[in-house]
């Protein structure tokens, strides 16, 4: 072959190396979790519009989702950069029916060593049934907690170990890099210096992106009308919840169908934390976990898009620009990294942070127990008199006042006589939990 030919053959290799790297799509998994009845179907669901809210809907295009009682299903969406033309990513929802072990053994298809850095979590809460959030987190975030150490292996080291440290490593720069959506600061002279993280802030460090998403927001005025709540209890709720996830590093959000814009901003923030990855990430991180789309960037041996080194700056992100909200009780929105104790203590005193999540440790470490000991050997029960943040949740939000219905759920007995102070007959922490790895069984 001649030298020309050589040239014009070369030349062509360029452009459609150059034309298929800018129109590669970022492969992306979105895991939804929740009690049954809790809204899940409804937040993927919602989740989907909003996607296709900028593209689909002039075409009359409507994705749907599966009805029936699968134990894993499987939908997808595509994520559109902000002009709403080109797909920068391709999201798999996948939504685990409960936590059944024949169910929870479907999450090695989900979570593996390949794809663990690809992965984002949401955590289904139901406002109508308040009493229940504590049980309900600390029954997700065990499965959570078994899947991350099933990616992980045996001990010493894997490569479900590397990919977990990694993305751990990953989400600690993510909350230490955070700024506010209005703030005007130098990204990039801000991650030279790197404070360390607050009091109770990634305490447990699962390595995944986590948003709690509480939905039926609007159903707090029935709560107000038929079972006496008041300001206070839906600022302990809130404090409750956001001391939880500030020790998991993750995001709070209250959703409601009667007010879509709060389902917009959840599917912007998942984007936002799918494909904005930290900028303290070394070239070679993002080559492995980022996609480039630049007619400048390479193709590395492996086939993967490659990120030139001075293409680092214009990496795929997905710019989030909503701030905070933990003011209007029934669009709480608490981004990663924007909370602390002294926030939470801020919404109503006293509260203290640091006692909420012993509590949460010490009720971990129950769960744990009950649920492993027909596996375990022996009975080494937590100390009896730790405290429990599920009976102190409890006798907060389920037992005072007229909240009739909460001794059906399990949490506590009310018996309340006209003109005098309501008494609350707790359950028994070993009995509640004897009863609980009973159901999961």
């Amino acid at each position: 072959m001649t030298e020309a030919g050589t040239s014009e053959t070369n030349l062509w290799e360029t452009v459609l190396r150059k034309v298929g790297t800018s129109k590669a799509v970022a492969q992306k998994k979105l895991l939804v979790l929740g009690d049954a009845g809790s809204g899940k179907t409804s937040v993927v669901r919602q989740l989907l519009q909003a996607s296709q809210q900028a593209s689909d809907v002039r075409s009359g295009a409507v994705e749907t989702v599966s009805e029936h009682d699968l134990a894993l299903s499987y939908s997808y969406m595509d994520v559109r950069d902000e002009d709403g033309e080109e797909i920068v990513a391709r999201v798999g929802v996948y939504q685990l029916a409960s936590d059944r072990t024949t169910d929870r053994e479907l999450l090695q298809f989900v979570l593996d060593a390949q794809t663990f850095g690809a992965a984002a979590i949401v955590v289904v809460l139901d406002w109508s049934r308040p009493w229940r959030f504590v049980k309900s987190l600390l029954r997700w975030v065990h499965v959570l907690s078994a899947a991350v150490d099933a990616v992980c292996g045996e001990s010493g080291w894997t490569p479900g170990r590397a990919a977990v440290d990694e993305c751990r490593e990953r989400l600690e720069r993510f909350l230490q890099e955070y700024t506010d959506a209005d703030a005007d600061v130098d990204v990039g002279r801000a991650a030279d210096v790197l404070l360390p993280l607050g009091a109770g802030v990634l305490e447990a460090n699962l390595g995944l992106p986590i948003v709690v998403v509480c939905t039926k927001a609007d159903t707090m005025g029935v709560l107000e009308r038929e079972r006496a709540f008041g300001e206070e209890d839906f600022d302990y709720v809130q404090q409750v919840l956001r001391a939880v996830c500030l020790r998991l590093g993750a995001a709070l959000i209250y959703t409601s169908t009667h007010n879509p814009d709060t389902f917009t901003t959840l599917y912007h923030y998942l984007a936002h934390r799918m494909l904005t990855a930290p900028t303290t990430l070394s070239v070679a991180e993002l080559n492995e976990d980022t996609m480039v789309h630049s007619p400048r960037s390479g193709r590395s041996r492996s086939g993967s898009a490659a990120v030139a080194p001075d293409a680092v700056a214009r990496t795929v992100s997905y710019p989030f620009r909503m701030r905070a909200n933990v003011v209007d009780r029934d669009i709480v929105f608490v981004p990663a990294g924007w909370d602390s104790a002294a926030k939470i203590g801020y919404l109503r005193e006293p509260f203290d942070v640091a006692a909420t999540q012993e509590a949460w440790t010490s009720d971990e470490a129950r769960y744990r127990n009950v649920v492993e000991r027909a596996i375990r050997a022996g009975d080494a029960d937590v100390a009896a008199n730790s405290v429990s943040l599920l009976l102190m949740f409890g006798a907060v939000v389920a037992a005072p006042k007229h909240r009739t219905g909460a001794e059906a759920e399990g949490n506590a007995v009310v018996t309340a006589a006209v003109g005098m102070v309501n008494e609350v007959v707790v359950e028994d922490d070993q009995a509640f939990f004897e009863r609980l790895f009973d159901e999961q069984q």
